[in-house]
């Protein structure tokens, strides 16, 4: 009796080592393919903020009057970006939360 090696006889299917050499070759196409990525453009700033974007009208506080000086900021914010380059703003909008902070955090407005 004689016992056949199974992996031992790969003359069996003709042009075995040809459909190896050909799925190695396309294989190695579909991964060399570079993408041409485009050249990065800086967003242009945008200058149509809404009110509502910056959260001007909502109840900030349980007091009117907190919530009106506090739109108050807010809107001077807003027209900052709205008018000015971003980097003008940001020194004010740091500032103006700092106010929006104390001020919420205050006796008379947490009432």
């Amino acid at each position: 009796m004689e016992i056949k090696h199974l992996t031992g006889n790969r003359r069996m299917l003709p042009g075995y080592c040809h459909l190896i050499a050909l799925t190695v070759l396309a294989t190695l196409a579909a991964c060399g393919k570079d993408t041409e990525t485009e050249p990065y453009k800086k967003t242009e700033h945008r200058r149509d903020f809404t009110p509502e974007e910056f959260g001007i009208g909502r109840q900030h506080t349980r007091d009117l009057a907190c919530n009106r000086e506090i739109d108050q900021m807010l809107d001077a914010v807003r027209i900052c970006y709205n008018t000015r380059t971003e980097a003008e703003c940001v020194a004010l909008q740091e500032q103006q939360s700092g106010h929006i902070a104390r001020l919420k955090n205050s006796v008379r407005c947490r009432r």
